[in-house]
């Protein structure tokens, strides 16, 4: 509360009514690092997604957006006396204001930390209400957050082909191609996931995301500039003479250069503060939909192979883990965070491992009804019997990206558990059992994973699926799952299939694979058609099926997967292993 209320003066001195707090950094990243964690500081909220409005008046309540992923656990982390929760984004602020109506005049923002595109909206809108959207250079927490988190050190590298299946030099080739068919002279690339993609390259300055935290210049000419926070070893560049390093306080002097130039930019990824800085150094600006989002997103030959060759590592890992907690003889030992480090410590076991993906979701009982519950070192929940324990995780590899959620059970379920997990299990095999055409978007599919439970009228406040890339961001645009996506399905994307149900103060239940893309080549007609490939090599937990609200084309479905899995990763174990490759006979015989 400290925080706060010393946030709230510093407001008022600024001749400000409100401030905006968004979950971003200057990349416009929710995947930050701890000095970064500006909406946490001030509000204790530690999702993946939210912004925050402070007033000016510590009587008056301030506001917090997120999504439904995070109802709960705004409810668990957030001062309900400090703020009212409200479900949307940067772009649901304008609600707040007038809900309040009060006298707001003048309300702040970090130019750095806000999009060309969301600054815009917010302006054009809060002007309709008569508030003046200012742009606020030093950033006000930044003022009050004394000791901050060290920045660590970046360790930047370059991938090798063998693992990215196309050499750097393609990659810019065809973006070359396109800056000149829009008649422009470079390409502002502000998406760090992107030029890590672009240039081959990969960091490990965030803990679960290995892309560079950077961006670029890439001229039609092939030329590149590269701006990085810190330094980086000029030799690892002695190679490729047409990469230009720099750092990004640079940036206005490199800008100087390319006075009366036209710059392609994608304003939905570019903030405010950068563009108005082309302005000031004259340069024309071009808006464009970033062209290598869905490039990166079409993974290539050489890629797709590697991420099935990926998922049996990380599924050997997960039934190593497995067979581990069924026979553990003392639950009452074990806690969430226990699970989810002997997880990673089974993952470590592959040599092409580089870290989790994203924080764990290791969630027992009523905590998994918390879509994305972070348990609390040294404190969390013990596991005990007859209950569900919800984990999901992911794995960093060299040769790709993870994310797989089970739902375990400790001791027996009840036959609500069973109705719940098979309603659950029936929305994901419509998905991964899936043929459809060209054309589909993630919006048009969503409905078939939600039927199931919408006959017991229940339903779940999230997303069924989103894409994920390769040693990259497990999070990637453009496809998902959803009601409201648009994107179209295209071959060689990679998406996840995470149906879910969760009863509050009970248990949570989410089954999620990895879906491949893949062009149909049995098609009779001329249309084409897609299907989805599942990567995932983890069996369903067969003891929470209830077999009688299966129909006959599911309960085939499943045994093909369970006989796929079995037949893959059979051969990766040792013979030594005996009990390992009795449970996973067991955990794969049909139903």
């Amino acid at each position: 509360m400290s925080n706060y209320l010393e946030l709230v003066k510093i407001i008022n001195s600024r001749n400000l009514d409100a401030y905006i707090v968004p979950k971003n950094n200057m990349f416009l990243s929710s995947d930050l690092l701890p000095h970064e964690e500006r909406l946490k500081f001030i509000s204790n909220f530690s999702g993946s997604f939210g912004c925050a409005v402070i007033t000016k008046n510590k009587n008056d309540k301030s506001a917090i957006f997120s999504d439904g992923r995070y109802k709960l656990q705004i409810e668990k982390e957030v001062d309900e006396k400090l703020f009212i929760q409200f479900e949307g984004g940067i772009d649901k602020i304008i609600n707040f204001f007038i809900l309040k109506n009060n006298n707001f005049k003048n309300v702040g923002i970090d130019p750095i930390l806000i999009s060309n595109y969301e600054f815009k909206f917010l302006k054009n809108n809060l002007m309709k209400h008569g508030i003046k959207l200012s742009k606020i250079y030093q950033n006000l927490i930044d003022i009050i957050w004394k000791n901050k988190p060290y920045i660590p050190p970046s360790n930047l590298k370059i991938l090798p082909i063998k693992y990215s299946g196309e050499s750097h030099e393609n990659k810019i080739f065809k973006l070359k191609k396109i800056i000149k068919e829009n008649e422009a002279d470079a390409y502002l690339l502000y998406r760090p996931d992107c030029l890590s993609w672009l240039l081959n390259i990969r960091d490990n300055q965030l803990s679960y995301s290995p892309v560079v935290r950077g961006f670029s210049i890439i001229h039609k000419s092939g030329r590149v500039h590269l701006f990085t926070e810190n330094k980086i070893n000029k030799n690892l560049f002695k190679l490729y003479k047409n990469i230009k390093l720099h750092e990004i306080k640079d940036l206005n002097e490199i800008f100087k250069k390319f006075s009366n130039q036209t710059f392609l930019i994608d304003v939905f990824a570019t903030p405010i503060k950068i563009t108005d800085l082309l302005k000031f150094n004259k340069i024309k600006s071009k808006e464009i939909k970033c062209p290598i989002i869905e490039q990166k997103s079409r993974k290539n030959i050489i890629e797709q192979k590697l991420s099935k060759k990926t998922h049996i590592f990380d599924g050997l890992a997960f039934i190593r883990f497995w067979h581990w907690f069924e026979n553990y003889k003392n639950f009452s030992n074990l806690n969430e965070e226990i699970l989810s480090k002997k997880l990673y410590q089974f993952r470590t076991l592959s040599k092409y491992f580089v870290g989790n993906s994203f924080p764990t979701i290791s969630a027992f009982a009523k905590n998994g009804a918390i879509i994305h519950y972070r348990y609390k070192k040294k404190s969390s929940s013990k596991i005990y019997k007859d209950n569900l324990y919800l984990i999901d995780s992911g794995g960093q590899y060299l040769t790709g990206t993870t994310d797989i959620t089970r739902t375990l059970i400790c001791g027996k379920p009840t036959e609500e558990m069973k109705l719940y997990y098979t309603k659950v299990l029936k929305g994901h095999l419509s998905i991964s059992d899936l043929t459809f055409p060209e054309g589909t978007k993630g919006r048009d599919i969503d409905v078939l994973a939600r039927v199931h439970l919408w006959r017991s009228f229940c339903d779940y406040n999230h997303g069924t699926g989103h894409g994920v890339g390769h040693y990259l961001n497990v999070h990637e645009g453009p496809i998902s799952i959803s009601k409201k996506n648009d994107s179209l399905f295209h071959d060689g994307m990679i998406v996840s299939n995470e149906p879910g149900f969760y009863k509050k103060n009970a248990f949570g239940i989410r089954i999620e694979n990895l879906e491949l893309v893949k062009k149909n080549k049995k098609s009779l007609k001329k249309e084409n058609f897609l299907y989805f490939e599942t990567l995932t090599m983890v069996p369903y937990e067969k003891k929470l099926i209830s077999k009688k609200l299966l129909n006959n084309e599911e309960v085939l479905s499943i045994n093909n997967y369970h006989k796929q899995i079995r037949k893959k990763l059979i051969n990766f174990i040792s013979h030594n292993e005996k009990g390992l490759i009795n449970f996973l006979i067991k955990k794969t015989a049909p139903l």
